[in-house]
């Protein structure tokens, strides 16, 4: 797939199949994560592929912070964190500087974004989540990070979709100056 096929078919997947996504396929998408620019080369990001048990130890975490006492909310739950094919954590490493974390979390989003073109390009579905789950200090300990060196910048999920949605956007002159 060309690059701009890649974008233009990016989307935010919210459905998956349940099927593990590659291990070589995931090598891939993260090495394209890590050729994001960033500046200084200060290589901000970590990237975390959480599996199959940690994504299990997550899940009473998120009953709590949904309020799951009902068994249905506990399986949409549930299918939520173990359905899709991979997560990925990725985290920032912190800096005392202001400006430079400013530029620091601009580098790993460019990361991200590279991991979800990279994964539409792999045939693959994506979703940037950014929810009270990822910055939970349980989840964070769960996961290992350490908040006083590192911060949550999202999760990913990676996977086969089994929707892909569609999406209206504003025309592109809408947002674009051109000036003198």
């Amino acid at each position: 797939m060309n690059l701009y096929d890649a974008i233009h078919q990016r989307r935010t997947v919210h459905n998956y199949e349940p099927v593990p996504v590659d291990g070589a396929v995931m090598d891939r998408i993260l090495a394209a994560a890590h050729m994001a620019p960033n500046h200084k080369l200060t290589w901000p990001w970590c990237f975390t592929v959480v599996g199959p048990e940690t994504r299990q130890a997550l899940l009473p975490v998120a009953y709590e912070l949904k309020n799951a006492v009902e068994l249905e909310m506990q399986r949409k739950i549930h299918a939520k964190l173990t359905n899709p094919g991979a997560l990925v954590v990725v985290t920032q490493h912190l800096c005392d500087d202001e400006f430079r974390r400013r530029e620091d979390y601009a580098a790993t989003c460019c990361a991200i974004q590279n991991i979800q073109l990279a994964a539409r390009a792999e045939g693959l579905g994506s979703k940037w989540s950014t929810g009270a789950l990822t910055q939970h200090p349980r989840v964070c300990e769960i996961l290992g990070i350490s908040v006083e060196q590192e911060c949550v910048v999202g999760f990913i999920w990676l996977g086969t979709p089994a929707v892909v949605p569609s999406i209206e956007r504003p025309p592109t002159k809408n947002h674009i100056r051109h000036l003198p």
